[in-house]
């Protein structure tokens, strides 16, 4: 049992200090171990706590008869305990998802377009920001004061004025005209429709752009050949 414990917990500091503890103890026997209140041994918690990185990892081991149970719970080094319960609803996307952080002027007015007319899973959330999952990218909006709108600047692209800044994702073909009728049938306006942009050329893509609540701008766009979201060459205007 001894040597057990001594292979289940770490450092060799702690090894030492459980080997004191058990030589103190009487031996127990197959009896005394099916006697509820025969033996403390069997329910002796040990609480073995480690930095690690900043971090403390408490370690609960009790002994069941036949073998030792190990619970190991991450926490902080101020607590041992951790409580908080979670559900996780939506899934990374593969790779580096990116997070992008946003201004809004209203919490509420942007869970409903997040979350519904978008359609965006939440994740955390406090009294001022909420973070979502946008195709398993992470968004945050936090709240900035009633009077946040975005400032817009503009640049012409293949005979558009594209506001900026902007932000969005570049989606399957598919994805893109799903989107766009859900944003449609939702009543949101679009600031340039959906339309094919760089037609024929390598840069060919359905694109469009439109607000949220706080008039940040967004732009979903589709590549007609996905590999070619990356292709170098000269756009001439």
């Amino acid at each position: 049992r001894a040597m057990m414990l001594m292979r289940c917990l770490r450092p060799a500091a702690t090894t030492t200090a459980i080997l004191s503890t058990l030589t103190s103890l009487s031996p127990i026997t197959a009896a005394s171990r099916n006697n509820a209140a025969g033996s403390k041994f069997a329910r002796m918690h040990m609480h073995i706590h480690t930095l690690r990185g900043g971090a403390s990892s408490s370690t609960n081991t009790t002994d069941t008869g036949d073998s030792a149970l190990i619970i190991t719970r991450h926490a902080s080094s101020s607590s041992t305990t951790n409580t908080t319960k979670y559900v996780t609803l939506a899934q990374p996307a593969p790779g580096s998802p990116f997070h992008y952080a946003f201004p809004v002027h209203d919490l509420e007015l942007a869970k409903k377009f997040y979350g519904e007319v978008l359609g965006c899973v939440e994740g955390r959330s406090s009294e001022k920001w909420q973070d979502y999952s946008l195709h398993g990218h992470q968004i945050v909006a936090h709240w900035v004061g009633s009077d946040y709108r975005c400032q817009d600047y503009y640049n012409p692209v293949d005979g558009d004025d594209v506001p900026v800044p902007h932000t969005g994702l570049a989606l399957t073909v598919e994805q893109f005209h799903e989107l766009t009728d859900r944003v449609r049938a939702a009543g949101v306006p679009f600031i340039i429709e959906p339309h094919l942009r760089f037609k024929d050329a390598p840069g060919e893509q359905w694109t469009c752009f439109f607000k949220d609540p706080s008039g940040n701008n967004l732009e979903f766009k589709a590549m007609t050949k996905i590999e070619n979201l990356f292709a170098k060459y000269n756009v001439v205007e």
